[in-house]
């Protein structure tokens, strides 16, 4: 590809030309925004027409290193034949079928392969997306338990539902730790149910003594502790040494049940997901994005005696498209592949991440950038910070220089490499040694632009 030919993506609205500011002013007559308001970035939209590997091919012919990679789910990278032609293949055999009365055997396949790999997974059922699924979660878990609550943490992301969407830690001494509704929350909205936000007891993560004093004072009242095991939503912080399996210990001395969202990390960082990884195994366990390698579709997995439940019909849950044929078929076929020689992809990815990781780095030393990474199996986040330990999304925030992330962002967007949102950067099986060096080229001129 000819890196010379490559026209940098005007960031200012009003300075886009032609078919995107088309675009632009038609969206603005019928849509009040874009489809994810919480994930909506101040740039204009980038009108994506065609995808190849880690790239991307706007309306205008601009092309761009793509490292949002729709936040997650396109491991395969843009237009992996194998994957695709499984889709195409399961369209013309059968599209959807009447949950409940009808199954495919696809949808009986891809369970036994979710149970064959995940370490927590004795049953499994299929959802459409990762915020029905944790509510889907969160009823399985009350109804086992008969509790009322949830304890969650802050930086982690479950959902745009409104028990789960947000909130501030409230730190009062002596306070019952609901999360507050406060105009400050970058995740405040009106109309969120009177209520909602005390489901949920929200804590400091990583903070073993607080989980501690929480369960030993509400603990028959908690149904469920729910937590991402690498927090890519909270800027890819990692559990400290032994901490995940304390929470393990807590949990089971106080019958409360644990659940990993995995709808991140989930075939994603290994096969067998984060779990498998860290070497703690919880009750319930949350997949989406990457489960399906780019079609929607969501799962929840766990122990066999809680999802019991259902079979009995005492947890009622429905979804018209639940097991949808073409999400099942392309499920099947990631899990396949990603089995290929002993998982032989994540080898492979593990070392062109390394290369883009040390890359970035080296460009941001020349520059003269304190630039910190943060790193989990494919993906990884970046900060401008000189602090080494960064164990939570507060102490990320507190320590970074956020400004100056969002000036990087949008010089990468002109220098034509997407980050994704909260400095977050998903590599795909599709990422080349070529794609490495190119995104380093264009991430240095961006650090180089961002001293002035």
């Amino acid at each position: 590809m000819n890196q010379d030919a490559v026209r940098n993506s005007p960031v200012d609205e009003a300075a886009v030309g032609g078919k995107t500011a088309a675009l632009i002013e038609r969206a603005k007559r019928v849509m009040s925004s874009r489809q994810s308001n919480v994930r909506a970035l101040p740039e204009p939209s980038i009108f994506v027409e065609r995808g190849e590997g880690q790239r991307v091919f706007d309306v205008d012919g601009h092309e761009y290193l793509d490292f949002a990679i729709a936040m997650g789910p396109g491991i395969w990278g843009h237009g992996h034949r194998e994957y695709l032609d499984a889709i195409h293949a399961q369209l013309e055999q059968l599209v959807y079928v009447q949950s409940g009365a009808c199954q495919s055997a696809t949808e009986v396949e891809l369970a036994e392969a979710v149970v064959e790999h995940v370490p927590s997974a004795e049953r499994v059922r299929f959802h459409l997306s990762g915020s029905e699924a944790v509510q889907m979660t969160f009823r399985l878990a009350r109804a086992f338990t008969n509790r009322p609550l949830f304890v969650r943490f802050g930086g982690h992301y479950h959902g745009w539902m409104d028990n789960v969407l947000g909130g501030v830690m409230n730190e009062e001494p002596g306070a019952i730790p609901y999360a507050k509704q406060m105009e400050e929350d970058p995740f405040f909205t009106a109309g969120r149910a009177a209520g909602a936000l005390e489901e949920s007891l929200m804590i400091p993560w990583n903070d073993l003594e607080i989980l501690q004093q929480t369960l030993e004072r509400y603990g028959d009242r908690i149904a469920l502790v729910i937590m991402e095991a690498f927090c890519s939503n909270g800027g890819c912080a990692q559990p400290k040494p032994g901490y995940l399996k304390a929470v393990r210990d807590l949990c089971d001395r106080y019958g409360v049940l644990l659940c990993f969202d995995e709808i991140i990390t989930g075939f994603r960082t290994a096969i067998g997901g984060a779990q498998s990884i860290v070497g703690v195994t919880p009750d319930l366990s949350i997949f989406g994005k990457a489960i399906a390698g780019g079609m929607p579709l969501a799962a929840i997995a766990g122990r066999a005696d809680i999802f019991d439940l259902f079979r009995t019909n005492r947890v009622i849950g429905a979804g018209t498209f639940n097991a949808f044929p073409v999400s099942m078929a392309a499920g099947l076929a990631t899990i396949r592949m990603l089995e290929r020689d002993n998982g032989a992809v994540y080898r492979s990815r593990a070392a062109v991440q390394q290369q883009l990781e040390a890359g970035l780095m080296q460009a941001a030393r020349e520059t003269g950038h304190d630039l910190r990474i943060l790193s989990i199996p494919g993906n990884f986040c970046t900060h401008f910070t000189s602090r080494d330990e960064l164990w939570t999304s507060k102490e990320i925030a507190q320590a970074s220089d956020i400004a100056k992330s969002t000036r990087f962002r949008s010089l990468l967007r002109e220098e034509g490499v997407i980050q994704g949102l909260g400095n977050r950067w998903f590599v795909s099986f599709a990422l080349t040694e070529d794609d490495v060096t190119e995104t380093v080229r264009r991430a240095s001129k961006a650090l180089s632009r961002l001293q002035s």
